[in-house]
This record gives C-alpha cells, sequence and structure tokens, in this order.
C-alpha cells in the first residue's frame, strides 16, 4: 500500500509539474510570436474600447492583467474544469476536444501495440540467427522501417493498398460503435502506419539487448544443462532484456504524438491532429492549451507506467525516472 501511494504521489507531482512548464511555454511562445501577442489575435485591426463586443472579449480573456496573472487565471479555470472558449469558432474547447480524444488515443495505442507485437518477434529472430542470412534480412528491414518517415509510408500504403489493390479505404474514419467490421478497414493502414515508424527501433533495442544478455554466463549455463534454444531465449534471456524495451516504449511517446497527428492529416481522420494544425496556425490560445494539457498526460502517464514497470521486473532499479534508469540497463 505505502509503494502504490509513492508511486501515485510521484506520478502526481511529475504530472503537475511537466503541465505547469507546457503550459506555460505555450502561453509565451503566442506572447511573442506576433507584436501585441495573444491580444493581436483577437484584436487584429486595433481594439476599440466603444465596441461592446470587444470590451466583453477583453474581459472574457482578462486581457487587461499581465501575462503571468492570466495565466495562472487560465490555471485556476482549468482545475474547475473550464477550459476557455476557442477563439476560431466561437465554441467551448472542451466540447471540441472531448468527441476527438477516444480517436487520437486509440489510434497512438493501436500503433504502440502493434510496433510491439511486430518488432519484438523480429528483434528476437535477428539476435537469435545471428550471423546468418536470415538476421541480415531482418536487420535489413528493421534498417527500413526506422529510416523512412511516418509520411512517406501512409504515402506509399495509400497508394498500394488503398489506390491499386483497394483493400483500405484511403481516407475517412468510422468509429467503433457505429460498425465494427468498417471501423478495423479504416484504422488498419493510419495504425499501421504509425506502427512502421517504430518497430524499427522497437526490434533493434531487442536485438541488441539479447545479444547483450545472451553473453552472460547463467545463458551458458542453461545452454550447457541441455535446454533448447528457444527456451533458454523466452525464459531465461527475455525477461532482463524486456528493460530496454520499456524504456524506449517510455521515450517514444513523444514521437507517437506528433506521427499520431501527422497520421491523422494525411488520412483525414477526425481526431485531435487536424484541430492542433488549425489552432497553430490561426493561434488559437485556449484550443492549443487544452491540447497541450492533453499531450502532456498521455505522455507523462505511459512514461510512468514504463517507468513502473522497468522497477517492477528489476527492483533493483532506483526510481528516478526513465533517463537514470537507461543508463543503469545500458550498465
Amino acid at each position: 500500500m505505502r509503494r502504490l501511494v509513492v508511486e501515485l504521489f510521484r506520478f502526481g507531482t511529475r504530472l503537475i509539474g511537466a503541465l505547469l512548464v507546457a503550459n506555460a511555454l505555450v502561453f509565451a511562445a503566442i506572447e511573442m510570436s506576433i507584436p501585441g501577442g495573444f491580444r493581436a489575435v483577437l484584436f487584429p485591426n486595433g481594439f476599440n474600447a466603444a465596441v461592446p463586443r470587444q470590451r466583453a472579449i477583453v474581459d472574457e480573456y482578462h486581457l487587461d492583467e499581465p501575462v503571468v496573472i492570466r495565466f495562472f487565471q487560465w490555471v485556476l479555470d482549468a482545475l474547475r474544469g473550464d477550459f476557455g472558449v476557442s477563439t476560431r469558432n466561437s465554441e467551448p474547447v472542451w466540447d471540441l476536444i472531448w468527441p476527438r480524444v477516444p480517436i487520437s488515443l486509440e489510434l497512438m495505442l493501436v500503433g504502440l501495440g502493434l510496433a510491439i507485437l511486430i518488432g519484438v518477434p523480429l528483434g528476437m529472430a535477428s539476435a537469435r540467427y545471428d550471423g546468418r542470412p536470415a538476421a541480415g534480412v531482418v536487420n535489413g528491414v528493421l534498417g527500413g522501417c526506422q529510416s523512412v518517415p511516418v509520411f512517406i509510408t501512409s504515402l506509399m500504403m495509400i497508394r498500394v493498398f488503398a489506390v491499386d489493390l483497394g483493400w483500405f479505404p484511403a481516407a475517412t474514419w468510422v468509429r467503433l460503435t457505429d460498425d465494427l467490421g468498417a471501423h478495423l478497414r479504416h484504422l488498419a493502414m493510419p495504425a499501421l502506419s504509425l506502427a512502421m515508424a517504430e518497430l524499427g527501433t522497437v526490434g533493434r533495442v531487442v536485438r541488441s539487448d539479447l545479444r547483450r544478455v545472451l553473453d552472460e554466463d547463467y545463458i551458458a549455463a542453461a545452454n550447457a544443462k541441455g535446454l533448447s534454444a528457444r527456451y533458454v531465449l523466452y525464459r531465461h534471456a527475455l525477461r532482463p532484456a524486456s528493460l530496454g524495451l520499456l524504456n524506449v516504449v517510455g521515450l517514444s511517446v513523444g514521437a507517437l504524438l506528433s506521427g499520431t497527428i501527422v497520421i491523422e492529416i494525411i488520412f483525414g481522420i477526425g481526431g485531435l491532429g487536424q484541430l492542433v494544425f488549425e489552432s497553430s496556425i490561426q493561434r488559437d490560445l485556449p484550443m492549443l492549451l487544452a491540447l497541450t494539457s492533453y499531450l502532456v498526460i498521455v505522455y507523462v502517464s505511459i512514461n510512468s507506467a514504463a517507468d513502473s514497470a522497468m522497477r517492477v521486473l528489476d527492483p533493483r532499479i532506483p526510481p528516478r525516472g526513465l533517463i537514470s534508469s537507461a543508463l543503469i540497463v545500458r550498465k
């Protein structure tokens, strides 16, 4: 029980700190990106105090207050569940974001799952058949997946599987609750495109860690007992080699989040990607702050889960975060 409380406290402090820093940077970026800051975004033609509507906008966004006061006013409103109104279409930010969150979250998690399901067996095969032609083929596949950008993979899949073969739809999205079969067909190419960008890294890390573990003395002792190579690989080598994989999963969340935004724009998926793009172009501060909060929550949550899983697999790892744990794993 005490360990659970400590883990929750550590997660809470990490999350609060990341949210404050990330949103403060977004706030400062909007203020410094154009002359006049956020006020100039709302009043590109200048502010006229005689216009009641403009005076109401100033009061709504606390534009007469210093930037620091306005930021902490937004924090207090967000804690009450009020993320403000989008300056782009005058709708509540929460009403625009909430219906899209399950789409983006599902796409990212499925892409991560596919990267692990495909990358781990490929990495294991490369380590097991090291020095043979099969290992060279697998290493070439992993290197190719790691080097090709996600937008190139997406466009190639659209051309081959949607345009030429007609197996999958090239764009749009069908929700899981509407039609399961159509949902899976619409999910297949975007999720696989996202996975392709990460499975190369996953496979190469698994290969590297397995090769290191297979050189250990206890592996040689297991082989001397006459145990099969498959048994030694799965029962004795995979668990210690999984520490590096968990570390990579935690640190790859940022790439997965950005990749999800790109994938959604390319495939015309109605997730958060289009909101991020349009809000950035139009400097919609309330929307950008809410989207930043979502990204930080997802990033910190998966990082913390991976960090905790690493300590479960190896209690010797101190609770000092994934980066320090990576150094321990590599020693």
